[in-house]
């Protein structure tokens, strides 16, 4: 679930920012202004103990861009696939009004960065346990004002709730760092994700880190 949770909310949008929003976040949540390059990438997801869930290289000039470098067994190779397949190539730290539900308010500011607050949504075809997890998060999203860009951002669930009658979502973190790529795109270079949920007498515990590195354009 921590998996499907990370790709649900990193996932760039298409939707129109809202007028009613500052400036400075609209500008940053909204589509890069600049030439979109194409750029390869390896990602890797590895758990909070540090075991390697997988890893893939990414390289839109090859015939099959995506490539599996390594898995765990516990982890079948179309099921990595299959949650991948909407993200390919969506490493990037704007495009992301599409997540935004609304109550964006300005919480503080320095001369270098403003600290917005949120409340996010999920993509649209999310399914409904994602969707009532992070629509029930605090979204924070950190602006550089020098680049007008987002330098990091993070969920965070308040309270527990009952998505049914047999399940608790106790806690929901996400945490995510954004950093210039080569042409000064920002990109998630890193992303901790951590759920504690327990269903029908059993607790479980998760958290997974995913980490993007070797970013280069590619012409």
């Amino acid at each position: 679930m921590v998996t499907a949770l990370a790709s649900a909310v990193a996932c760039s949008g298409v939707a129109q920012a809202d007028e009613s929003w500052p400036d400075l976040f609209r500008e940053a949540v909204g589509d890069f202004d600049g030439q979109d390059e194409a750029h390869r990438y390896d990602m890797s997801v590895v758990s909070g103990d540090g075991d390697m869930l997988f890893r893939y290289s990414f390289d839109p000039m090859q015939a099959t861009p995506l490539q599996i470098e390594e898995r765990s067994e516990e982890i079948s190779e179309e099921d990595i696939l299959e949650g991948l397949s909407d993200d390919e190539g969506d490493i990037w730290c704007d495009g992301m009004q599409e997540q935004v539900l609304g109550n964006v308010a300005l919480v503080s500011e320095d001369e270098a960065t403003a600290t917005f607050t949120y409340t996010p949504t999920t993509r649209p075809d999310a399914d409904s346990m994602e969707r009532q997890v992070v629509e029930r998060t605090v979204a924070t999203a950190v602006v550089d004002k020098a680049t007008r860009q987002i330098s990091s951002f993070s969920y965070h669930l308040p309270q527990s709730f009952k998505p049914i009658i047999v399940a608790r979502v106790h806690t929901f973190d996400l945490n995510g760092t954004c950093v210039a790529g080569p042409s000064g795109r920002r990109f998630i270079s890193e992303m901790t994700v951590s759920i504690d949920i327990s269903a029908m007498g059993s607790r479980h515990t998760e958290t997974t880190i995913q980490r993007v590195e070797n970013v280069e354009a590619v012409r």
